[in-house]
């Protein structure tokens, strides 16, 4: 049906459309949306300019974490105290600290939220990128790759408020 010279040009447009793309389009659309959860919108802005494939990491480690506790798992607060005391730069605690204190479901609804949001992102970069495509994304927000500030030490005993206790086994519960 086509030639080897047409499709030789289908083929370059089907890349040409990668090319320079702003894989942070995405978060910046969710972070200016006033349709969109003010929790999905505050991760998404907090998002913005961070490594594709690290960002996703990041957010996928928080994001299991916060699910296991979610369900019970006495191996989530674990993972959270880790996360939340571990040297590197501040995005996972940047993220875990700018919805804490809210409604756990909602907590782990906008991680999700999140995720399939930097799942997205990622993807795009890989597949620019495997094309030999320079894809564009805002400056990384983190001038360091260490906390900024006092680093706090966590163990898996520390609280979470009231509205997570139907949520955790009774074994992580305080006791009275």
């Amino acid at each position: 049906m086509f030639g080897s010279e047409t499709r030789s040009i289908l083929m370059a447009l089907q890349d040409f459309w990668l090319e320079g793309i702003d894989v942070d389009a995405a978060l910046y659309d969710v972070r200016d949306d006033d349709a969109q959860a003010w929790e999905v919108r505050a991760l998404a802005g907090a998002s913005i300019g961070i490594d594709p494939i690290a960002g996703l990491r990041a957010v996928i480690e928080l994001s299991n974490a916060l699910e296991r506790i979610v369900r019970g798992e006495s191996e989530g607060k674990r993972q959270l105290a880790a996360i939340l005391g571990r040297a590197g730069d501040d995005y996972q605690r940047c993220l875990w600290y700018t919805l804490a204190g809210r409604d756990p479901l909602v907590v782990a609804t906008s991680f999700g939220e999140l995720e399939k949001l930097m799942a997205a992102r990622a993807m795009l970069w890989v597949e620019a990128g495997d094309r030999g495509l320079a894809p564009a994304k805002s400056s990384n927000p983190y001038w360091t790759p260490a906390p900024e500030g006092p680093r706090a030490t966590f163990s898996d005993r520390f609280e979470l408020g009231d509205h997570w206790k139907p949520y955790l086994p009774s074994e992580l519960l305080p006791e009275d």
